[in-house]
């Protein structure tokens, strides 16, 4: 399905609409539109640092808008974004979790990567390495797979203690978790 192209007020490429991220003018500046449902004229910015620091000049903001908006700092704007799609990370983790479509813990990973029903993998940064290397052994099966969020991170989210290995059972909500996560590890990369 072909959705309807925009372009990055940063690096000027035409991208699908939801590659990129919506920014509005509010009166009092610039406001990120992370659900695309704020009024008033819109520009649209890559997740990246580099389109974000290209972005956030006035001349650029002033040409998108069509009138003077006051140019908040792109490591500001950075830090902001990033939050949001932590948040709709979380989001997601939590509507997966109340579907019953996860599997948490080490265990109920393992059982779920048996019968082949995990889609998507989440290992904890600070999960140990001999625990990953266990899940991944002998498997030429497996499932994407990404690193975010510490163990008691994934823990609150499960209403659990500690919670190193996540695995997600639904094949559309891992798609859209795996956006979510490629897109802060690209804002995160490049916006130092």
């Amino acid at each position: 399905m072909h959705q309807a192209e925009r372009t990055c007020i940063g690096c000027r490429s035409a991208k699908e609409k939801h590659e990129l991220v919506r920014v509005v003018a509010g009166p009092n500046g610039l406001l990120i539109d992370y659900r695309e449902k704020l009024p008033g004229r819109a520009a649209y910015v890559c997740p990246t640092g580099g389109c974000i620091k290209k972005a956030m000049s006035a001349a650029v903001l002033s040409r998108a808008f069509r009138s003077q908006i006051a140019a908040p700092r792109a490591d500001d704007f950075i830090k902001l974004l990033a939050g949001m799609v932590r948040g709709k990370i979380q989001s997601l983790l939590a509507i997966a979790r109340k579907a019953n479509m996860t599997a948490a813990g080490y265990s109920a990973v393992k059982d779920a990567l048996d019968k082949k029903r995990v889609s998507l993998l989440l290992f904890a940064e600070d999960l140990a390495e001999g625990t990953r290397e266990k899940i991944e052994a002998q498997r030429t099966d497996m499932p994407p797979r990404e690193t975010l969020f510490k163990r008691d991170e994934y823990g609150s989210l499960f209403n659990r203690e500690l919670i190193g290995v996540a695995g997600i059972l639904d094949a559309g909500l891992a798609n859209a978790i795996l956006h979510e996560v490629r897109r802060l590890k690209s804002l995160l990369n490049n916006g130092n």
